[in-house]
C-alpha cells in the first residue's frame, strides 16, 4: 500500500517550486499577520485611551496604515504563493502527460482514455486548489492562529484556557469525522473518471449512437454514473457541512462565556474594557484559521486521494528503448521466429508458431478472416506489443534492441482508418516528421497521393483546419492524406493495412500506380481483404486463427489452399443473370 503522504509530497516536490518566490510569500505573510495581530492591541490603546480622555488621532491613524498594510501584504503573499502552485500543477500536468505518451499500448487496454484525461485535469486541479488557495490560508492561518494565541495567553491566562478548552473540544469531534473524507475523496475521483471515460466514447463515436438512435439508452448510462457521483459528492457535502457548524458553535459558545466572565472582572476592576474589547477580536483572528484550516483539511484529503492515482501511472513500466543502435537499420531480413502472443486482459492465444520473413525489395501480403491475427502481426512489428514467445529479427538481431524511436522512424504505417490529428491539411501531412519541408515538397506529396486536387479546392488550400477525426473530409480523402504523409517519411519498411479500402475505383486506380512508386525497393506489407490489391504480391501468408495455414505466391495458393481458393472464388466469381423465360400460358 503506498503512502499517500508520500505520494504528495513527491508530486509537490516534482513540480520545482520556486524557493526565492516562497520566501516572499512567506515573509510577506509574516508583515501581514504580525498587522493583524498588532490591530487588537492597538484597538485596545484606543478605546482605553478614551476612558481616560487622552488624544488618540496618533493611534488612530496608526491602526489605519497598519490594517491597510496587512491587507496589501496579505495579497502580495497570496499571489506569489498562488504562482507557485500553478507553476507546480503545470509542471506536474507536462511530467504526467509525457508519461502517458511513453507508456506502451497494453496499458491503454486496461484503461480508457478518458480515465487517463481525468488523472491529467481533475486530479491535477485537486492538487492545484490544495497548493494554491489552500496553501495561502494554511501559512496564513497556522501564522495567525500560533501568534493570537501567544497574545492572548500574555492578555489574560483565565480567559485564554476558556477560549481553548471550547476549540479543544470541538476538535475531538471534527478529527475523527474529517477522516472519512479520505475513502469518499478517493470514490468520487474513481466515479468522475469513470464518466470521463463514458462521455469520451460517447462523443468519439456520436455518429454511431444517432445511427442506431442509441440516445435515450447512452442518456440512461450516463444518467446512472452521474446518480452515483451526486450521491457520492452529497455525502461527501455532508461531513463538510458537518465539520463548519462544529467550530461556528464552539466560537459562540466561547464568546458567551468569554463576555459573562470579562464583564465581571471589568466590574472588578481586575482588567479594562480596552482588554476585554481586544480579546473579543482576537476570538475572531483564531476563528477565522480554524475555519480555513478545516477547508484546508477537506482539500487534503481529496489531494492525496489524486496524488495516489497520478503516482500509480507515474509508477507505470514505459516502453523500453536501448540507447544506441548496433546495426544500419536499411536493407534487412524482417523475420519472424516461432513467435506467439496473447493480449494481457485475455489470456487465449491470439498467434501461434508464427515463422514468416519479409525481405527487402519485395511485397509480402497477409491474407485471412477477421479476427486470425492479421492486425496484431503489425502491432507486433511496430513494437506497440512484445511477443510472449519466440522473437522478432531484423538483419538477426532482436527489433528489442534498436532504439524505439528509430525503430519506428524507419516504419511507414498507412492505417485502414486514416486518422486525423487536429491541425491543418499540411500539419497532418507533415505529422510526426522531424524534418522540415518545402512548400514544394508538400505540394508534390499531395500530388502523388492524387490529393492535391481536394486540397486545393478547400477554403484555406493546405492550411484548411481539419476537424476532430477529420469528419469534413470523406473517407478516401483522410486516406490520401495518409499517402502523402508516408512520400515524405520514404520509410524503409511499408505497411498498407487496407490502404485502398476507401478510395472509389478511379482514385483508387490514381494512387495505385503512385504506391507502385513509393513501395519500389522497400520492405513491403500488405493486409487486404480485397484480394485484388494483393494477387502480385511476392509471397503471401494464409492466417487462420493466429497460425499460418498456407504461404506461396497467388497462383501456388490458389492450387493448394482450398481456404484461400474459396476466398477468391467467391470474391471473383460473376453472377450469371437468370435466363428469360416466357411464362407458361
Amino acid at each position: 500500500m503506498r503512502n499517500k503522504w508520500i505520494d504528495l509530497w513527491s508530486l509537490i516536490r516534482a513540480g520545482r517550486p520556486s524557493i526565492v518566490m516562497l520566501a516572499v510569500s512567506i515573509f510577506s505573510a509574516l508583515i501581514s499577520v504580525a498587522g493583524t495581530l498588532w490591530f487588537p492591541l492597538q484597538t485596545q490603546r484606543i478605546i482605553d485611551g478614551l476612558g481616560l480622555g487622552n488624544n488618540i488621532s496618533t493611534e488612530i491613524i496608526l491602526l489605519i496604515v497598519t490594517l491597510v498594510g496587512a491587507s496589501v501584504f496579505s495579497a502580495i503573499s497570496a499571489f506569489f504563493l498562488a504562482k507557485v502552485g500553478h507553476r507546480i500543477v503545470a509542471e506536474l500536468r507536462c511530467v504526467l502527460t509525457l508519461k502517458m505518451l511513453k507508456l506502451p499500448i497494453a496499458s491503454f487496454d486496461k484503461v480508457g482514455s478518458g480515465e487517463r484525461i481525468s488523472r491529467v485535469v481533475r486530479d491535477c486541479e485537486s492538487i492545484s486548489e490544495l497548493t494554491t488557495n489552500q496553501a495561502v490560508n494554511l501559512v496564513t492561518g497556522l501564522l495567525l492562529l500560533s501568534g493570537s494565541i501567544v497574545v492572548l495567553v500574555l492578555l489574560d491566562v483565565r480567559l485564554t484556557i476558556t477560549l481553548l478548552g471550547s476549540i479543544i473540544a470541538a476538535f475531538t469531534v471534527m478529527i475523527p469525522v474529517s477522516f472519512l473524507l479520505d475513502g469518499l475523496s478517493r470514490k468520487v475521483q474513481d466515479r468522475a473518471a469513470r464518466l470521463s471515460d463514458l462521455l469520451n466514447h460517447i462523443f468519439s463515436e456520436i455518429r454511431l449512437v444517432k445511427a442506431f438512435t442509441a440516445e435515450t439508452r447512452e442518456s440512461q448510462r450516463c444518467q446512472r454514473e452521474i446518480e452515483d457521483l451526486r450521491r457520492l459528492g452529497m455525502r461527501v457535502s455532508t461531513i463538510n457541512v458537518a465539520l463548519e457548524p462544529i467550530i461556528s458553535l464552539a466560537m459562540t459558545v466561547a464568546i458567551i462565556v468569554i463576555l459573562i466572565s470579562g464583564a465581571s472582572r471589568v466590574a472588578r476592576g481586575e482588567i479594562t474594557i480596552g482588554t476585554l474589547t481586544a480579546f473579543i477580536l482576537y476570538i475572531f483572528n483564531v476563528a477565522t484559521p480554524l475555519a480555513q484550516l478545516t477547508n484546508f483539511s477537506a482539500e487534503l484529503q481529496t489531494a492525496k486521494g489524486a496524488s495516489s492515482r497520478i503516482q500509480e501511472i507515474l509508477a507505470e513500466v514505459e516502453e523500453f528503448t536501448p540507447v544506441s543502435s548496433p546495426v544500419n537499420l536499411s536493407g534487412q531480413i524482417l523475420e519472424f521466429r516461432n513467435v506467439a502472443f496473447s493480449y494481457v486482459t485475455d489470456q487465449r492465444a491470439v498467434l501461434v508458431d508464427i515463422n514468416m520473413c519479409f525481405k527487402p525489395g519485395t511485397t509480402t501480403a497477409l491474407v485471412g478472416v477477421s479476427g486470425s491475427g492479421k492486425t496484431t502481426i503489425l502491432s507486433l512489428i511496430e513494437r506497440f506489443y512484445l511477443p510472449t514467445k519466440g522473437e522478432i529479427l531484423y538483419g538477426n538481431i532482436s527489433i528489442s534492441e534498436f532504439p524505439l524511436q528509430l525503430w519506428r522512424g524507419k516504419i511507414g504505417y498507412v492505417a485502414q482508418n486514416a486518422p486525423i490529428m487536429p491541425g491543418s491539411v499540411r500539419d497532418n501531412i507533415t505529422y510526426g516528421l522531424d524534418i522540415e519541408f518545402t512548400n514544394q515538397q508538400v505540394i508534390s506529396a499531395a500530388e502523388r497521393a492524387g490529393a492535391l486536387d481536394f486540397i486545393e479546392r478547400m477554403p484555406h488550400g493546405f492550411e484548411t483546419l481539419l476537424i476532430e477525426q477529420g469528419n469534413n473530409l470523406s473517407g478516401g480523402q483522410r486516406q490520401r492524406i495518409a499517402i502523402a504523409r508516408m512520400f515524405l517519411r520514404d520509410p524503409d519498411i511499408l505497411i498498407l493495412d487496407e490502404a485502398t479500402s476507401n478510395l472509389d475505383s478511379e482514385t483508387e486506380y490514381q494512387v495505385k500506380s503512385a504506391l507502385d512508386a513509393l513501395m519500389r525497393d522497400r520492405t513491403n506489407i500488405i493486409v487486404a481483404h480485397r484480394l485484388s490489391t494483393i494477387m502480385d504480391a511476392d509471397q503471401i501468408y494464409f492466417l487462420d486463427s493466429g497460425r499460418i495455414s498456407g504461404v506461396g505466391t497467388h497462383h501456388e495458393l490458389l492450387t493448394s489452399h482450398i481456404y484461400y481458393a474459396r476466398l477468391v472464388e467467391r470474391q471473383f466469381q460473376k453472377r450469371k443473370e437468370p435466363a428469360f423465360t416466357e411464362p407458361i400460358s
